[in-house]
């Protein structure tokens, strides 16, 4: 089985358990809802085929719904997030600069560049998910300002857990 694979699964996996059953069991107040399990879609690799990356949303989005008793609302949100994605990185890099067999990441675009990634993601997936929970014009107001809040703090988990797992070039002996 491909390194590759094994990577995407062993993430899946971590990233889904970290959100059902940590994350989402802390109550930091009404406006912050960190969502860390994105993280999965945008580390995808850039060569992925765009079938595949809805794909994934929506079954990434489709386990935490489950979990969390929200039907659809997560799915719906992260096959959005995996649908503007490709658009995204040919909005914010050239072809010629990105090896297409790599994945997102801080090394692969840099520092700047992937902060900025991040949050134009963060904020469309925050902004759907939240519009579909309150589905309610009226609520706009309350929708934007949990955006504006929640994609902070679900940046600043995400690069912890970015820095806490990532690859050293350091060779052991």
């Amino acid at each position: 089985m491909n390194n590759r694979l094994i990577l995407n699964i062993l993430r899946f996996v971590g990233l889904l358990l970290l959100q059902v059953l940590v994350i989402n069991n802390i109550r930091l107040g009404y406006y912050i809802h960190p969502y860390i399990y994105v993280l999965f879609i945008f580390l995808l690799p850039f060569n992925i085929k765009n079938w595949q990356l809805l794909i994934l949303g929506f079954l990434t989005g489709m386990t935490v719904d489950l979990f969390n008793g929200t039907p659809g609302l997560n799915a719906a949100a992260t096959v959005f997030t995996a649908f503007i994605r490709p658009y995204v990185i040919n909005g914010l890099t050239r072809r010629k600069d990105i090896n297409n067999n790599d994945e997102p990441s801080l090394n692969s675009m840099g520092f700047s560049l992937f902060i900025i990634y991040s949050i134009l993601l963060l904020t469309a997936h925050n902004f759907v998910l939240f519009f579909l929970e309150a589905f309610s014009f009226k609520l706009l107001g309350t929708v934007i300002l949990q955006t504006m809040i929640s994609v902070p703090s679900s940046l600043m988990l995400i690069f912890i857990i970015l820095l806490l797992f990532k690859k050293s070039n350091r060779k052991l002996i």
